[in-house]
Order: C-alpha cells, then structure tokens, then sequence
C-alpha cells in the first residue's frame, strides 16, 4: 500500500507515553503545566481499538490494526464493517488514516473483540442484529496522495479539521476535534466527567513516530484514582466468559463441539472455518475455573462487596477459593456512586497482595468515608 514511495502497510503505529508507575513527583500538576503552557494540542481519545485505513495511489483499500497475526502480516479486515464502505470510498486515492472503531453507547476494546475477533459474515450478522461500530478518526498521515507524517502535529490537524467539516454528517464516522490551553483543559474535564476514557495531548512541532514511544511528545491523559484501595477476595465469584473473541484464534487450543457438547484441546480452527460445529472457549471456561473474583471490605462488622477483579492469574482462578479473605491492594479508574452512594469500582484491578493486614484493616469508611 504505497503513497509518496511510502509503505504505509509496514508503518508501525506510534505509541503513546504515560507517566511511568512510581514516578516521584506530582505527575497531575506537571500535566496540567503541559496544557497550560500552550504548547501541546489534544484530542478526546475513544476507548475502542485501533484501526488504521490506507487506500493507495490505485484506490486499493485496507483496514488493519496495531498487531501483526501468528503469520507475520497485518489482516485487512474492511469487509467486518460494510457501514463504512461509503465514507471509505468517498474519500481521494492516497490516503492513510489513523481511528478507532467502538461502540458510542458502549465503549471498551473488549466490545469490539466481540465483532472483529469473529469471522467477517458473523462480524456483519451480529451488527445487522445489534449495534454498528463507529470509526473515530484522529489523526492523517497521508491524504490525496501526499505523505504528511512527517509534517508537524499542527499540519496535521489542519487536514484533520478539513476533513471533520466535510464529514461533519457522516452516520457512523466521528473525526476528531482538537484543542489547545484552556479549551483542552476545559473538554478534558468535560470528556471525563462524561465519563468518556481521557485525552491524548500531542506536543507543537513534532512529528509522527512510527513504532517509537518518544518521552512527552505524546501523552495519554486518563482518570486514575490517586489512592489505592485495600480490600479483601470475600470468597465468591463469577462463572467464566463462554465464547473466547481474542486475536489468536488461528491458533487458538480450547474448542466446544456445540452439537456433542465435547470440550476439544488442539487447533481446530480450519474445521471451524469450513463449518464445524465447534466455537472457540475461554480457557478458564475449559478448566471450570473462575471468571472474575468478587471483592469486599468491612461495614459493621459485615462483609459488603465492592466488585469483582478480572485479568487474575491462572493460579488464583483454578484455586479462588484458596484466596479467601486474602486482602488485596486494588487500583481503579474511579470511584461509581449513584444518587451519592457507593456503587461500585470502574475497571478495578490488582496492585498487590497486602500479606502486612487483616481483613479488620479493610474498612468501608476508611476507604469512602
């Protein structure tokens, strides 16, 4: 897929820089300083999964993501989203965009797993029968066939601005809106308490990297909670996802036949692929072990969940009821509370095991007052 003598096919994505865990100063105050200083521009950032679009000199087109396969190639998947063929065709030879496809109504890189981790006549049956996914363009590498990556952020998003004012009535394309100084301070806290993911803030006068993660040129800006939570596993938990929707599918080792109901071990995906009555599970699923791991803490001497921890180790999912009462350091998002009450934790997640306390120092009011 070449613009300009440019590959854009091979062009790995660049990649986006945080403040790195247990970094020592006031990592809030220094991102409010890069905003106010005037000298970065920034964009909402969609909590979906990247895709980028290349359609060459010749009007041939793809849609790939960040990762290669188990083949060592990206896989064109454009025919997973028919509802943007239009906006796609309409748009000049040599171009190369950079987006996310997700759900406006609900966001997350997992919900659109469920679309473009399946075969593409499934991917196109489950959005004809439920939601489309959207593609949220932000940011232009080439366009009309000319090369721009290598042109500073600001050049880009004058492109970027174009091409938002003719698409502004696109269904389901959304182009991304770009703000400097106050008005990115301001659409960062209106992003988050809309409870959008964050932004990311890109600095004046440089350009794009491909494959590099360059130390504040780019910066993505996320609501974290400042403080962790000590709570304890209460010994409860959820059954395992059936359907496994990841990446590695080609090669993926946990299959159900559903007419025997047998549980297969092996690479059976050319058998699905022509038809089989097989679908590929969740390894947790195959073991019988546990999905996500309920969590709680303390009120009046009772135990009161407070939500339930995934993406644990094998170990503790095959073994959950060895971890009872185990306390736990868990890091979240935010904190959820509905009519001024707690409800729950946004995407919580395991810091370390806190083998220093008892589940008497795991306190509702310690931890939400």
């Amino acid at each position: 897929m070449i613009i300009d003598n440019v590959d854009f096919h091979e062009l790995p994505a660049q990649k986006y820089w945080s403040f790195p865990s247990g970094y020592k100063k006031d990592s809030k105050a220094e991102t409010q300083n890069m905003i106010f200083s005037g000298d970065y521009v920034g964009a909402r950032k969609m909590d979906g999964a990247f895709y980028k679009f290349i359609k060459d000199e010749n009007g041939n087109m793809e849609l790939i993501g960040r990762s290669k396969s188990v083949k060592g190639d990206y896989i064109d998947k454009i025919e997973w989203v028919p509802q943007l063929h239009e906006f796609f065709n309409s748009l000049p030879n040599g171009t190369c965009l950079l987006g996310e496809l997700y759900f406006p109504e609900k966001e997350g890189s997992s919900n659109v797993t469920t679309i473009m981790g399946c075969l593409p006549q499934k991917a196109r049956n489950r959005q004809e029968k439920g939601m489309k996914l959207h593609y949220y363009v932000f940011d232009v590498l080439a366009i009309d066939g000319e090369s721009i990556y290598q042109q500073n952020i600001e050049d880009r998003v004058d492109e970027i601005d174009i091409l938002r004012k003719a698409y502004k009535n696109e269904k389901y394309v959304k182009i991304a809106e770009y703000y400097e100084g106050k008005e990115l301070w301001d659409h960062l806290q209106e992003t988050l308490n809309n409870g959008g993911e964050g932004v990311v803030i890109t600095k004046k006068g440089t350009c794009y990297q491909p494959g590099k993660r360059p130390a504040r040129q780019t910066l993505k800006i996320k609501k974290e909670l400042h403080e962790t939570i000590d709570c304890f596993f209460t010994g409860h938990a959820t059954a395992p996802t059936k359907e496994y929707t990841g990446k590695e599918i080609e090669t993926w080792q946990y299959w159900l036949n559903e007419r025997t109901g047998e549980k297969l071990n092996g690479e059976y995906y050319k058998e699905y692929f022509y038809g089989a009555p097989l679908i590929p599970i969740t390894k947790p699923y195959f073991n019988g072990w546990a999905g996500s791991l309920e969590i709680g803490v303390i009120k009046n001497d009772k135990v009161v969940p407070i939500g339930y921890l995934s993406g644990l180790s094998d170990e503790i999912k095959a073994n959950y009821k060895d971890y009872k009462g185990k306390v736990i350091e868990v890091g979240a998002m935010e904190v959820l509370y509905n009519n001024g009450k707690f409800s729950g934790l946004r995407h919580a997640k395991l810091v370390n095991f806190r083998p220093d306390l008892t589940i008497k120092d795991c306190t509702f009011e310690k931890i939400f007052g």
